[in-house]
């Protein structure tokens, strides 16, 4: 993990060397699951942040990266859980914490009062699955390739700036991972 937080350190750096021509966005996300990460934990994720910075080459494209942390949780009271050989009766926590790092290639349309701009995210996710039944706990611990295409916009509000995206976040299924897919809603502020 120290490796893969030195290269985003290094690359940010990189990024921001102009910092006239780099805009950076941070936001509260609300996800919602969809596929197999429905199935695993059906409930709203109201735990989710994200930081992007977009170095524009020209006035309308850009390129950056991005990195965002989503928590799933569900509690199902008095429930039944069968695995291998074994039956477990309890109330079930199922967690599922995500966290995606992207390169990003963006598209920016000034409008009259606001900015749009549409991204395709391509990288990796990191995933935890946890389900915990009585004093059992199972977990599952992946790193897959992950797509993460989102719109948005930036407008701003007097010295600063807010921004509202919709990020839609998909990890493939491997032969140990399951899918984990997610719609992801955010707003905050960009400078």
């Amino acid at each position: 993990m120290k490796k893969y937080i030195i290269t985003l350190t290094i690359l940010s750096s990189v990024l921001t060397m102009s910092a006239q021509d780099v805009i950076w966005k941070m936001t509260y996300d609300v996800g919602f699951p969809f596929s197999a990460t429905k199935d695993f934990t059906n409930q709203v994720s109201w735990r989710g942040v994200a930081m992007d910075v977009d170095r524009f080459i020209n006035d309308n494209l850009a390129v950056g990266l991005g990195v965002s942390w989503s928590v799933f949780l569900e509690k199902e009271p008095d429930s039944y859980y069968e695995r291998e050989e074994m039956l477990l009766h309890g109330t079930q926590v199922r967690y599922i914490n995500n966290i995606p790092l992207m390169a990003r290639i963006s598209w920016y349309q000034p409008m009259d009062q606001f900015e749009t701009y549409f991204t395709m995210g391509i990288g990796t996710s990191w995933q935890e699955n946890r389900l915990e039944i009585g004093t059992f706990a199972f977990t599952g611990d992946y790193w897959q390739f992950a797509l993460s295409p989102e719109v948005g916009v930036v407008f701003p509000v007097g010295q600063s700036y807010l921004t509202a995206k919709v990020r839609y976040v998909h990890a493939i299924e491997t032969s140990s991972a399951p899918t984990l897919s997610y719609l992801g809603v955010g707003v905050g502020f960009a400078w």
